[in-house]
């Protein structure tokens, strides 16, 4: 876990560190001072913390400028590819290839700005494959920009640290070598080389230092509050000079999370000689100590020298944990934290906003803030207090902190914050969902209820509770939803109940469920019904019967009585009276009629033990065929048929009689070319009323063509001898020309003309 500073050579520290001082001197003219140093405030946390700070085109432009800065034949901004500058100070009198070439190493250089790598995942021995010496970029691979701006959003860690400590840290150093060696990108960030055994060959690679120093960095961050951790944290801590326990130590009061992370990184701190000479090699002179350590103040005057100051104004302001929220709150629950912020600063503070940060899952996942205040005003020395809360809305891990914005920018506290671990809420039943049928037939109806408990110890909000139910697992028939329910305090119960009808046979499903936190709920197991299809069991009583013999034209009455046994309230598709001349399966259809659902003035539905009349069904005979009648009914496209197939009626044809002769010019022959009176009266002798669809006296020549007359639209028949049991038919006929007539008495009745009496000739 630890790191070190000086995880090269001395030699080799002491000039990279004079090219790093060649460097700095040109671009910031010795602007900082030894006496500016703050042991205990290295860097604030919001500029540590702020991923955001440099986008990769601004990494890739740095790292563009960067390269040749570092001093003696270099050139700012130009990478000596081919080693064509002179080899100073290891040899000023040949070229760096020939410099190369003399100690048997590669003549082509790749520098921090051109560098490719396929990014190493998991540690391992392997060096992972780059572009180094070739203009070839391996497939895979990406550039070295990617990979730091990559790390700093994994692990919010702003790039312009991960820049810096590759400064700090690397051989060259890295970022300003404009002919960097390979190996220089092997431990660039000295990540997992402590001081007592040197570096793990499974963190070789540039891709892997960079990445992990991120991580270190973060897991040093999100656990230095913990109380197994023995490394540094804010607070007084001591801090060695040097490696050499000798050199000596004191005591230092970090302030900020960011550089208790920097101690733990490299757990040493600048030593005064280091400090009077910040761009040097402080009491590492011939006949000195040897005791100034580099690694931290280089880090604060690299940093200042490039991106500014390490701190802000939001520096003097500390933060105090009065209340955190529930570790293991349950969903629905409202969690509250309450802090204070204390400006430590001579001059008050506006805020643009104050508030508290909450993460889903990761501090990177789904929003989940519980508000911001602002602006806010903090008085010098005065604690404010802040209160939040929020309705805990998932299930699983919820990080949450305090933070401020200030000029846009913010801060976080409590070392990114408190880990909630959030789990579904402990609503018991009490009452188990039941129902009141458990095989229901379709068409019943069940009530189904339960009761449930909340035994968490905080309320939970339960905005909505009901019983969904579905029918084949998409067709809804909720009941009972209840709302608003509001929020259900510790013990109590919420009772509910509703009916549902099931209309239709199949698989339905039930449960309890509600709303908690804006999201449904499943609060209990779920009940499954199968219900089954409704089986008709009608009882059918007669009111009247049909006349077996009617006779053609005479209306046949069926009414009766229908009474459901069937144990389930049904509503029957049809109701009717089936006919058929000849035979009750093949012959010719003659219904009655059929009554539907809704028919008027008797509906087809009927409740459990309910009997309905049915008086409209009447069927005019229209043949001699015998006839076959019965009751039915339709019931899911299925027909039940009643009485043994019914009634078999024997029609024949009616009675009917000419009460007054027919008469042709009152029986005197008429002559050719006369046009004659014709009449007659005919007379129903059945005991029933007959229907026709005409009547009338047909007359034909050569018995072919038609010189019909008196012939008289639909009408009725009384039943005999009641009034209008005849009729009187008269009309004229023109014998136009000489030759055989024939004239009778005729009637229609549903299509099928009957004779009545004789017929008559007249030959002219």
């Amino acid at each position: 876990m630890m790191k070190k500073s000086l995880y090269f050579t001395i030699v080799t520290m002491l000039i990279s560190t004079l090219f790093l001082s060649t460097f700095v001197s040109v671009k910031s003219a010795s602007a900082l001072s030894g006496s500016d140093w703050q042991a205990g405030r290295i860097i604030d946390d919001s500029l540590f913390t702020n991923k955001s700070s440099m986008s990769v085109a601004d990494v890739q432009t740095f790292l563009n400028t960067m390269v040749g800065t570092g001093g003696y034949s270099s050139i700012p901004g130009q990478c000596d590819t081919f080693g064509a500058r002179n080899a100073a100070p290891y040899n000023s009198g040949i070229t760096r290839a020939a410099y190369a070439a003399s100690i048997g190493k590669p003549t082509r250089w790749t520098c921090l700005n051109n560098y490719y790598e396929v990014p190493k995942i998991t540690p391992g021995p392997n060096l992972p494959a780059s572009n180094y010496g070739s203009d070839t970029i391996p497939a895979g691979a990406i550039s070295a920009a990617q990979i730091i701006w990559n790390a700093a959003q994994t692990y919010n860690i702003s790039p312009k640290v991960l820049l810096v400590t590759i400064q700090k840290e690397s051989s060259g150093p890295l970022t300003t070598d404009d002919w960097p060696w390979q190996n220089q990108y092997t431990y660039a960030m000295g990540a997992d080389c402590p001081d007592s055994t040197g570096c793990d060959p499974n963190y070789a690679g540039f891709s892997i230092q960079v990445s992990e120093s991120a991580a270190l960095f973060r897991y040093y961050l999100d656990n230095m509050n913990q109380p197994w951790w023995t490394h540094y944290r804010p607070g007084n801590n001591t801090v060695l000079y040097n490696p050499n326990s000798s050199c000596g130590s004191s005591s230092v009061n970090i302030l900020t999370y960011a550089t208790a992370a920097l101690y733990t990184y490299t757990p040493y701190q600048p030593n005064q000689a280091a400090l009077n000479d910040i761009y040097g090699v402080g009491d590492h002179v011939p006949g000195g100590a040897n005791c100034s350590a580099f690694g931290n103040r280089n880090f604060w005057r690299i940093y200042s020298n490039w991106f500014g100051p390490t701190t802000s104004s939001l520096g003097g302001i500390t933060m105090n944990n009065i209340q955190q929220p529930n570790a293991t709150p349950a969903r629905g629950e409202t969690v509250t934290y309450i802090y204070s912020l204390t400006n430590n600063l001579a001059t008050s503070v506006t805020l643009n906003a104050v508030g508290v940060v909450g993460r889903l899952g990761t501090f990177t996942g789904a929003n989940r803030d519980f508000g911001w205040q602002g602006p806010i005003t903090l008085l010098p020395g005065i604690p404010q207090q802040f209160t939040f809360t929020s309705l805990i809305r998932d299930q699983g891990p919820l990080y949450v902190w305090p933070a401020v914005n200030y000029l846009g920018r913010y801060t976080h506290y409590n070392n990114w914050g408190e880990l909630l671990n959030a789990h579904d809420p402990n609503l018991g039943l009490i009452t188990p969902l039941a129902s009141t049928i458990l095989s229901p037939i379709a068409g019943q109806t069940a009530t189904i209820s339960a009761t449930i408990k909340n035994n968490e110890s905080q309320p939970i909000d339960l905005s909505m509770i009901g019983i969904p139910v579905r029918y084949y697992g998409t067709y809804g028939y909720d009941t009972a939803w209840i709302s608003p329910v509001g929020p259900l305090q510790p013990g109590a119960t919420q009772a509910i109940s509703g009916n549902i009808t099931f209309d239709k046979p199949g698989p339905y499903t039930a449960w309890l469920s509600g709303i908690i936190a804006n999201q449904y709920t499943t609060l209990s197991p779920s009940i499954n019904f199968t219900v089954t299809k409704a089986v008709p069991n009608f009882s059918l009583t007669y009111v009247e019967t049909p006349n077996l013999t009617p006779a053609i034209g005479e209306d046949v009455t069926i009414r009766f009585k229908l009474k459901n046994n069937s144990g389930v309230p049904l509503t029957l598709d049809a109701v009717g009276i089936v006919g058929r001349y000849d035979s009750p399966y093949t012959g010719k259809n003659s219904d009655f009629g059929w009554a539907g659902p809704t028919s008027t003035p008797t509906s087809t539905a009927f409740s459990v033990g309910e009997e309905k009349q049915y008086d409209l069904f009447v069927r005019n005979i229209s043949e001699t065929k015998t006839l076959f009648a019965w009751v039915a009914v339709n019931y899911k496209g299925i027909y039940a048929h009643y009485n043994n197939w019914g009634f078999q009626l024997t029609p024949h044809v009616p009675n009917l009689s000419i009460s007054v002769p027919l008469s042709i010019n009152a029986g005197v022959k008429p002559t050719i070319g006369q046009s004659v009176p014709v009449t007659s009266t005919i007379k129903n002798n059945e005991p029933k009323p007959i229907r026709y669809n005409a009547i009338g006296i047909p007359a034909r020549y050569y018995g072919a063509y038609s010189y019909d007359t008196a012939w008289r639209g639909a009408g009725t028949l009384t039943a005999s001898g009641q009034a209008g049991d005849s009729v009187a038919l008269s009309g004229n006929i023109l014998f136009d020309k000489s030759g055989p007539y024939t004239i009778w008495n005729s009637i229609n009745i549903n299509g099928q003309y009957i004779t009545i009496g004789n017929q008559s000739g007249l030959n002219l």
